[in-house]
């Protein structure tokens, strides 16, 4: 009867879950998407667009198309557009679903390794509606953060099976579906040291020596070796790492410190978040610093003091502390100083800290009175009402690209890369003036100065650019146009035949070509 009224609690639980989620999310479904990333990703890939077939799932398998090897995150677009078609409200919809499952499933983990389903359930609504993490849910482009989450949750529900039952069959599950995770994203790397944080507490496996844990967790180590080397590659061949001349060790050391501190103050007033927020590179603030340092330094020190009577604070906190350590920006992969999308696994750490925090200390204060907890229960689930609303009202810059970058240059004035992306000269001027080498910002600019006929001034930004970055097609492409508009037909056959030697699908150079190769038969043939 105990363990049936269990069920029903937990059923309930996962109702109310779901509506909340749903509700607050519900308007992405019929978003736009933002074109940043997206059209990579999905509105122009045409192993995407084709759907599920052999030559796709080939590409998927072989491609570090975007600076990245993530095959399942590929096959899932694929799915989506075999099944549904390719308009953006499918793709919102999905992450959405992926989403709530997420949240469910940690839910059910906590659950299922504490015993609490109160504590629990306030994780998972924290983790299902908390601000930070619109940007995983909201970007299509993202959605190898919640694919990738998917997979690690269930292979922590399978550890916990294992742990609980002792069959071998469960521990093969979390070896699957932990590699399933780091197929759609390697953010989780750091997933064997979780599950030894998790060793420790709540499972309660811990002992003077550790060794058969450690030992346990040797295959998981190996694939997160095989899987860092993999991703390191595929960054540095997709030219999205930063070389250390553009940003030094130091400055990313720095930079780290800073981002640790961000995450924090973000955890509790999740307000002015954006898509992208520049790297200070060799001006990261004393201020983000100091402050940084104190929640590294504060947090190791109250986890490892407090280690045995409280040992949730050192799971919870080097939770958080590990899981970031791939995207804290030693390896500096992009331009950004931090990301909300980095936050979406590593929140939860916290999430438990202060969770179970809160509860032991109202205990202790109110003399071990049950009564307390009723009265926390509510305290925080306003606090999950407030993050509610702050949620809807971050969901709601997500409806195309110019309500994002609108909102992010609102949010950051110096945000080079939001200037960028809306697009008008004289924003792609001022982009320019605050990063000079800003690819996307000297084709952008070309390419608008070009349809006001200003061919010449165009000309210049667009071989710069090219100068910076020969890899890109679309830049040859308008190189080529503008010699074509200025009869130079060879000088335009050589541009457009070096984006189809980048790019030989693109339909629209091969006309190009055919176009230039027709005049300058017609030069030929004039007298």
């Amino acid at each position: 009867m105990k363990q049936e009224k269990k069920r029903i609690t937990i059923f309930r639980s996962c109702l109310v879950l779901t509506l909340l989620i749903a509700i607050v999310y519900c308007p992405v479904t019929t978003y736009d998407d933002i074109g940043y990333d997206d059209s990579t990703y999905v509105f122009e890939n045409p192993y995407v667009q084709s759907g599920f077939n052999k030559q796709a799932i080939c590409w998927a398998f072989t491609t570090t198309h975007a600076s990245n090897w993530h095959p399942l995150t590929w096959l899932s677009y694929m799915l989506d557009s075999e099944l549904f078609g390719n308009k953006p409200g499918i793709y919102h919809w999905m992450n959405l679903n992926y989403h709530i499952i997420n949240a469910l499933l940690l839910f059910i983990v906590l659950t299922k390794m504490t015993g609490h389903i109160l504590k629990s359930f306030i994780v998972a609504a924290f983790f299902g509606i908390h601000p930070l993490h619109v940007e995983s849910v909201a970007w299509i482009s993202e959605r190898k953060d919640v694919l990738s989450t998917l997979m690690v949750l269930i292979s922590l529900y399978a550890y916990t099976c294992y742990v609980q039952q002792g069959h071998q069959i469960h521990y093969c599950l979390v070896i699957l579906f932990f590699l399933l995770s780091l197929l759609s994203k390697p953010m989780m790397v750091t997933f064997p040291f979780v599950l030894l944080l998790l060793d420790i507490w709540p499972l309660s496996r811990s002992n003077a020596l550790f060794v058969p844990q450690l030992i346990e967790k040797i295959p998981l180590l190996i694939i997160s070796f095989v899987f860092c080397v993999i991703t390191v590659w595929a960054q540095h061949s997709g030219g999205a790492c930063q070389s250390l001349d553009a940003i030094s060790m130091t400055s990313r050391m720095l930079n780290a410190v800073a981002a640790y501190g961000w995450y924090v103050y973000k955890l509790f007033l999740p307000v002015n978040l954006a898509i992208f927020y520049p790297h200070p590179q060799s001006n990261v603030s004393f201020i983000s610093v100091t402050w940084g340092a104190i929640v590294i330094i504060m947090g190791l020190w109250i986890a490892i003091r407090f280690r045995h009577s409280y040992p949730y604070i050192l799971t919870g906190m080097f939770w958080f502390l590990g899981t970031l350590v791939p995207v804290i920006g030693l390896v500096q992969v992009g331009l950004q100083a931090y990301a909300d999308r980095y936050a979406y696994i590593p929140l939860t750490g916290l999430f438990i800290l202060i969770t179970w925090g809160v509860f032991d200390i109202g205990l202790y204060l109110s003399d071990r009175n049950k009564k307390i907890e009723r009265w926390l229960a509510i305290v925080f689930m306003a606090i999950v009402f407030i993050y509610s609303y702050l949620c809807g009202l971050q969901v709601r810059t997500w409806k195309n690209g110019t309500s994002v970058f609108q909102h992010a240059l609102m949010v950051v004035p110096d945000n080079y890369v939001a200037m960028t992306h809306l697009g008008t000269i004289p924003l792609l001027k001022k982009a320019l003036l605050l990063r000079p080498h800003h690819i996307p910002a000297l084709h952008n600019l070309g390419t608008a100065l070009i349809h006001e006929g200003k061919l010449h001034e165009a000309l210049g930004y667009l071989l710069k650019a090219e100068r910076l970055n020969s890899q890109h097609p679309n830049i040859y492409n308008n190189i080529g146009g503008i010699y074509y508009e200025l009869n130079n037909y060879p000088l335009s056959l050589k541009y457009f035949q070096k984006a189809l030697e980048i790019n030989p699908n693109q339909a629209s150079t091969q006309k190009n070509i055919q176009q230039v190769y027709k005049k300058m038969s017609q030069q030929k043939d004039s007298p």
